[in-house]
């Protein structure tokens, strides 16, 4: 996945006719970084990609990356994850949101999934324009 950062900005970008999704994860009312966004299930309405941490998410690291050692993954079950985009919509997906941070590497992928087909197509939709 190709992100685009310049400063503490992420862009949206555009790879092969296909735009990546902006947006923002959250513990409760803590934004804990940001996240591009690109379908990776569409038949099981998921979406997913690497998180931009902030200093938020540090709070939280330790026992998320206990929750990945205990079980591959911290989901809805632990935290009250939630997902903004940049429109401030926030989307409900019915599998549940996860987060694996594994301590052995410095990457932190999310994914949600089983959002509905409307969402989908939307997301398809912003994709066919070039």
């Amino acid at each position: 996945m190709l992100l685009l950062k310049i400063g503490n900005e992420l862009l949206d970008v555009t790879i092969e006719g296909g735009r990546l999704m902006k947006g923002f994860l959250y513990i409760d009312e803590d934004n804990i970084g940001e996240v591009i966004f690109s379908v990776t299930d569409e038949s099981m309405g998921v979406i997913g990609g690497d998180l931009i941490a902030n200093d938020n998410y540090r709070k939280y690291q330790a026992t998320i990356q206990q929750h990945f050692e205990k079980k591959g993954v911290s989901n809805m079950d632990n935290f009250n994850f939630r997902v903004v985009l940049r429109d401030e919509s926030e989307l409900k997906p019915e599998g549940g949101i996860g987060v694996t941070d594994s301590a052995e590497f410095g990457e932190i992928y999310v994914e949600a999934a089983g959002l509905d087909v409307e969402i989908m197509n939307n997301i398809k939709k912003a994709s066919s324009i070039s």
